[in-house]
């Protein structure tokens, strides 16, 4: 039933001040009764709607502020939407619950986790402690697991997010991989249970099944909320759906915010059907549109509207501008991937002349992370100071100090540092008792540690395995060492990074696929500046290149200056939920963007997604930018743009536009447009599992 409104006092109007609003806007904050999806298009005013709708409730029809809860998914999203209610329902006394889905489960697990039979000071387990259990386990199996410790525990954490029991993945007795999964899952569950430990992903599991087991109990806690409103609702998982539904099945009173057309985090769970079918799962659900763009330029929004178009499955949205025309979108080409990133950083320096802009006024965006390395480098060339979003740069990343690591012990056996950073990754059985008795050698005799280690398979104190493992190591050092002063720089890295197998060990230490691609990435984007270096200076040695690395790898003062004179690089990623006045976006070809292996598993959907994302972070410039060649392997490939930008109306680039350097776009094979749904552990493995 709605409850009675009361007309707005002078402080309680201005503190809504409704008459800001557009229509759309105002009937997302206005409508308070029942279900109701606001998509929120990006630009569209979203955070402001959210917490407006809060205040609304409060000031305008008298919600005592306990009854309201609020659930987004980041610690700072959180507090940046209780600092804008607060602000706006000063001295109204009791607050709103305000905070992620984790934060609002563990206060109803400590009231009644009891019921399934854990104590309430229970304890949450993180990552490591996780993976300690899941080794445990994998050490006292009857049979050979065929899969690694990390690659099970990532598999047991997407099921829980899933909402997928052990139980259900025992009985599949079709596929040996899943009884195995579910039989070490079993087992995780019962040690944590001894333990009163619960992980991350059991804090929502065990709400929705307290919930669902235990109604009256879970009535008493949720019962106290008749209104709730859900933040960014296009990355629910099928846990966080149900426990949406149970939360609102006493009174109706959801409100989602969020946009389909940015739902780009399925590969840790998120279900977009979530958002799609809000209206079949929420009867009579009113959906309000916010299609004004108060961000971006109007050629920008006709390119992100052209692109998003393509995809079938999707609520119908056209963003519309408030901003004007603005200038046409740019392509710029290079000849292989140095050329277009020098373009591209000639065009920026070209448009600061111009138009006066900061430095932080620019944004430069690429789909993954390793594509960092070419930008860094020359931004430090040409002294422009930049500022690495939600990453770390380049040189710093721990598989690339790892690989750098080996070539100074080329160039320098005694370099005790990068000696003991990799003497046992990939692991040869060099633990820390063997390093010490190394040192303790190296030290009571003062010879370097590498003569100790040629030797050590004739000395007593190593056990066996070091004793073998020390005088290789050793003798493929001098060995690489040799070949390095001969042969060319780039392929004697190469070999030496395939000798050690250390792309095959970058890998066996991440648990999804993502991380997996973006690690190995990371080691391939080295090689490849390797290979680039060796070319520029062809007679150079090796001492030459380890000595620009270090240059690169050295803070410089620019990286204390104020964010406003800094570039801003960043994956379109962690790009969500930013915007900037110019954008670049870099490596906008096929296969790069989308990436290969979306497109292989039937995720172009996504991909388009992720465009559309970057395209929108835009406000009044917009410049793609592809190579005609890159390399890979070793191997030169030859580069179309990317079908994305073919999307696009030629007429709305300036200059010539990419069509005119594109063959017939690769067409994406019917069987990968949806991934069947196969095997549970099948799954997994494909986005991140080890071998068969």
């Amino acid at each position: 039933m709605a409850l009675p409104s009361s007309p707005l006092n002078p402080a309680a109007q201005a503190a809504l001040d409704l008459d800001a609003l557009n229509p759309e806007q105002r009937q997302a904050v206005t409508g308070t009764e029942g279900p109701m999806l606001v998509l929120a298009g990006a630009g569209s005013g979203k955070t402001r709607v959210v917490t407006t709708r809060i205040a609304y409730l409060i000031l305008a029809k008298k919600v005592p502020a306990g009854s309201l809860l609020a659930l987004t998914f980041t610690n700072k999203a959180a507090r940046e939407m209780t600092e804008r209610v607060a602000a706006m329902v000063r001295g109204a006394g009791e607050k709103p619950f305000i905070g992620t889905f984790h934060s609002f489960g563990v206060q109803l697990l400590r009231r009644h986790i009891d019921k399934l039979g854990y104590r309430g000071d229970f304890t949450i387990y993180d990552g490591s402690d996780q993976l300690s259990v899941v080794r445990e386990i994998l050490g006292n199996l009857p049979q050979q697991a065929w899969f690694s410790p990390q690659t099970a525990l990532y598999a047991l954490q997407r099921a829980k997010g899933l909402g997928i029991g052990a139980e259900a993945l025992v009985e599949r007795q079709d596929s040996a991989s899943d009884v195995l999964l579910g039989t070490i899952y079993r087992e995780y569950t019962r040690i944590l249970k001894e333990m009163n430990a619960i992980d991350f992903e059991d804090i929502l599991q065990f709400a929705l099944r307290l919930a669902r087991e235990h109604p009256e109990e879970a009535r008493r806690f949720f019962g106290k909320y008749r209104y709730v409103l859900v933040d960014e609702y296009q990355d629910t998982n099928a846990v966080q759906h149900g426990l949406l539904r149970e939360l609102a099945r006493p009174h109706g009173n959801l409100c989602v915010v969020g946009d389909d057309d940015q739902s780009i985090y399925g590969w840790r769970g998120a279900e977009p059907g979530n958002i799609l079918d809000f209206e079949r799962d929420f009867p009579g659900a009113r959906v309000i549109r916010l299609e004004r763009n108060y961000r971006s330029s109007d050629v920008i929004l006709a390119a992100a509207n052209q692109v998003i178009a393509h995809n079938d499955r999707r609520h119908a949205k056209t963003l519309r501008g408030t901003r004007g025309q603005g200038r046409k979108l740019e392509w710029s080409v290079g000849e292989d991937e140095r050329d277009e990133l020098e373009r591209v950083v000639t065009h920026l320096k070209l448009t600061r002349m111009r138009t006066g802009a900061a430095l932080g006024d620019f944004a430069i965006l690429y789909r993954s992370n390793h594509q960092s390395r070419g930008i860094e480098e020359l931004l430090r060339e040409e002294g422009l100071p930049y500022l690495l979003v939600g990453g770390t740069r380049f040189y710093d990343r721990r598989e690339v100090k790892d690989a750098i690591a080996y070539l100074r012990l080329v160039q320098n056996p005694s370099d005790e540092v990068s000696l003991f950073r990799v003497i046992n990754f990939p692991g040869r059985g060099i633990g820390r008792g063997t390093q010490a008795a190394l040192l303790a050698a190296s030290r009571a005799e003062r010879r370097p540690c590498m003569e100790i280690m040629r030797e050590a398979h004739l000395r007593n104190g190593f056990t066996p395995a070091a004793a073998t493992s020390l005088p290789r190591l050793a003798e493929l050092l001098d060995r690489f060492r040799a070949r390095f002063a001969t042969e060319p720089l780039g392929e004697s890295f190469r070999a030496l990074l395939a000798e050690l197998g250390f792309h095959r060990a970058v890998e066996k230490e991440k648990n999804d696929a993502k991380s997996k691609e973006a690690a190995v990435g990371l080691v391939l984007e080295l090689e490849q500046a390797t290979d680039h270096f060796a070319r520029q200076n062809p007679d150079a040695p090796l001492k030459a290149y380890l000595e620009r690395i270090a240059l690169f790898s050295m803070p410089e003062e620019e990286d204390g200056f104020d964010q406003g004179r800094q570039v801003r690089l960043m994956t379109v990623h962690g790009a969500k939920g930013l915007e900037f006045a110019n954008v670049y976006v870099i490596g906008m070809a096929d296969e790069v963007f989308p990436h290969k292996r979306a497109l292989d598993e039937g995720g172009e959907a996504e991909e388009r997604r992720l465009a559309y994302v970057a395209i929108t972070r835009a406000q009044q410039q917009l410049v793609f930018s592809m190579g005609k060649m890159r390399r890979r392997y070793g191997e030169t490939i030859r580069q179309q743009p990317s079908r994305f930008v073919l999307e696009i109306d030629p007429d709305l680039f300036d200059g010539v536009p990419p069509h005119a350097d594109s063959h017939a776009p690769r067409a994406v094979p019917p069987e990968k447009k949806a991934q069947a749904k196969g095997r549970f552990f099948e799954q997994i493995r494909r986005m991140g599992g080890e071998g068969a």
